[in-house]
């Protein structure tokens, strides 16, 4: 195999305007809606610019590659994530914190399961593409929901830390997000899976308190 000269990529355009950021959102969604329906590595960009009606230089001013345009779209998922888990913080704040959280996992798991598919796409590039400090920085920001929501609620102890088990309640969460989006979807049952997750979080909650 000829290895290639590495170069720094030039910067691609931004989308500003709606138009811009149309091209850009209908490229990001025919690359997921390829990957749902094959491999990653058979998957080119000519397909990709076929199925989102763009043409091929429509895509380079956006992506300087299939690598790139994989990045963008963990990105903007994972922060889908975030302010999902944002909005319930926000919704349940002064509220006890047991229905908080109880209210910010149906959340995030109605998200996930609602896109079944395309979230299992999304974490598994999320493995393969994203950046270990991408990555970290994402999952602070996912902690640092979780610890605006204890403190947020009108039964957190005061004075209290709530580094530890908001921590806690992100890998735990994280974790069966992740599960859950790459299992097979025949095989779940959404009403158990986000009673047990309830479960499992409230009873963290009531032995930390």
């Amino acid at each position: 195999m000829t290895e290639r000269k590495t170069t720094v990529a030039k910067p691609r355009r931004k989308p500003v305007q709606s138009r811009s950021w149309q091209t850009s959102l209908a490229i990001q969604d025919a690359f997921v809606q390829l990957l749902v329906e094959g491999e990653y590595d058979q998957i080119t960009i000519r397909d990709i610019v076929m199925v989102a009606g763009v043409a091929l230089g429509s895509f380079y001013e956006y992506f300087s590659s299939k690598e790139e345009l994989a990045r963008t779209c963990v990105h903007f998922r994972s922060k889908r994530i975030l302010k999902t888990l944002e909005k319930s913080r926000a919704d349940a704040a002064g509220s006890p914190m047991a229905q908080g959280a109880e209210r910010a996992v149906q959340a995030l798991m109605d998200m996930v399961l609602d896109d079944h598919a395309r979230w299992g796409q999304h974490f598994l590039l999320e493995r393969l593409h994203s950046p270990l400090a991408q990555y970290r920085a994402e999952y602070t920001r996912f902690t640092f929901q979780w610890k605006s929501l204890l403190e947020a609620s009108s039964d957190w102890p005061t004075g209290q830390e709530a580094q530890r088990p908001a921590l806690m309640l992100s890998m735990l969460i994280y974790g069966a997000l992740t599960h859950t989006a790459l299992s097979d979807k025949g095989n779940l049952d959404k009403e158990e899976v986000c009673q047990q997750l309830r479960l499992a979080v409230t009873s963290y909650l009531a032995a930390w308190s």
